[in-house]
């Protein structure tokens, strides 16, 4: 397969806007705004985002937010869906963060198609801007001579453009720009994803990416595909990086979290296009989140011994992946041994369960199962079971709170604490 690289990656967006990737679209099957994208990956986000924003969403007080690689400004739409932490709390008030919360939220974007397509999706909300700027050059003036800003955000992956040394230097320059109490979330892609295999033992700086799955695989050629080069980070790498950007700076940093998100739903697992092998474990996902598509639990089950090779290179790594793949199992199975009444296989599933909330998560779908003619719905499986099952192999993916870099995505939430 040869790659035509495109380092400045700006004629593929143009083109993903231009095919309305970008816009207000609906979650669904496949493209860019999935079923696990929606259900998983942003809830996700949320959950973590939602303790750092709870820090500075306090007695009503209206709040700033800068989002670094904004796209069409969906981090907006991510920040003000956020539910309270306490469903008690979302009897009178929805989210976490309201619209009327935001004073004002900037999005710095360097291609001006999708800048374009942010200001036309928020057209109608005065205290949304957003401004062109490349951050491999670091934070441009209109930031700089701004007032600090409460929260410093990113999200999927933008920041995973910059090398090493254009990372270091943003971060240096948002400690030094933020106030003590700001808060910072982003991500990167991980080193260590089974998307990507062939990159795990390579030390490049950067490696090949691309965005092929946008576009459905019938109207693409391998060989006509369209690649940018992107950085992959280990938790090590990246701990470095913030150690050595607070340093710089002078500000003291406290890291609130780094965890792995879309272990096995990454993106590229369905194209096998950086690891050899095809695993379409995403689309399966996105079929028991649809409410109206019956999923299959045959093709649920994973193996993960195909990576048997690097285990040796990776132990950590390995370790991680096999006991979410015991753990995620254990779901197929039992929802086979409900199907065929296994009532010994069931309690054993349960009791072997090592997390207490899996525990409860599995004793639910029990529950589920055996009260179906309790939902007056035409297909049980599609509209109750189904949606329940992708949110328990997403929970277990969310107990794994430590990263070890595994995920699609490397998440991290940062406080400046002095």
């Amino acid at each position: 397969m040869s790659i035509k690289l495109n380092v400045g990656r700006s004629e593929f967006y143009d083109k993903a806007v231009s095919l309305g990737f970008y816009g207000n679209d609906e979650s669904g099957l496949t493209g860019k705004k999935d079923n696990v994208r929606k259900f998983w990956e942003e809830m996700s986000m949320k959950v973590y985002c939602r303790g750092l924003l709870e820090k500075i969403v306090k007695g009503g007080k209206k709040i700033s937010i800068l989002d670094l690689g904004s796209g069409s400004g969906e981090g907006y739409k991510l920040l003000t869906q956020i539910p309270p932490a306490n469903p008690k709390d979302s009897v009178e008030n929805d989210f976490l963060l309201t619209k009327s919360g935001i004073k004002e939220y900037l999005g710095i974007e360097v291609n001006k198609a999708m800048a374009e397509q942010g200001r036309l999706n928020y057209k109608r909300y005065s205290n949304v801007k957003f401004k062109e700027a490349d951050l491999t050059e670091g934070l441009p003036k209109i930031v700089l001579d701004h007032e600090p800003y409460d929260m410093y955000f990113s999200s999927f992956s933008s920041l995973s453009h910059l090398d090493q040394n254009q990372l270091e230097k943003l971060l240096s320059q948002i400690f030094t720009h933020a106030r003590k109490g700001s808060v910072m979330y982003f991500d990167v892609l991980g080193k260590y994803s089974p998307e990507w295999t062939k990159y795990w033992n390579k030390q490049d700086e950067m490696l090949p990416y691309t965005l092929s799955y946008l576009i459905p695989n019938t109207n693409w050629k391998k060989e006509n595909l369209e690649w940018f080069l992107a950085s992959y980070w280990s938790p090590e790498k990246l701990r470095k990086t913030i150690q050595s950007a607070a340093e710089s700076s002078g500000r003291k940093i406290n890291i609130s979290f780094m965890t792995d998100r879309s272990v096995f739903v990454g993106r590229h697992m369905d194209t096998g296009l950086m690891s050899g092998k095809r695993i379409p474990v995403r689309y399966q996902v996105n079929r028991l989140f649809d409410y109206g598509f019956r999923g299959q639990i045959k093709h649920l089950e994973l193996d993960m011994m195909y990576l048997k090779d690097l285990i040796p290179s990776n132990p950590e790594v390995w370790k991680r992946l096999f006991d979410y793949q015991i753990k995620w199992n254990r779901v197929i199975y039992i929802l086979g041994a409900l199907y065929n009444h296994k009532d010994e296989k069931i309690k054993r599933f349960i009791e072997e369960a090592d997390i207490a909330h899996m525990s409860d998560d599995l004793k639910f779908l029990v529950w589920l199962f055996r009260n179906s003619d309790r939902f007056p719905v035409a297909d049980f499986w599609s509209s109750v079971l189904g949606p329940q099952v992708a949110v328990v192999l997403r929970n277990i993916e969310m107990s794994y709170t430590e990263a070890v870099g595994c995920g699609h995505s490397l998440m991290c939430g940062l406080e400046v604490v002095g």
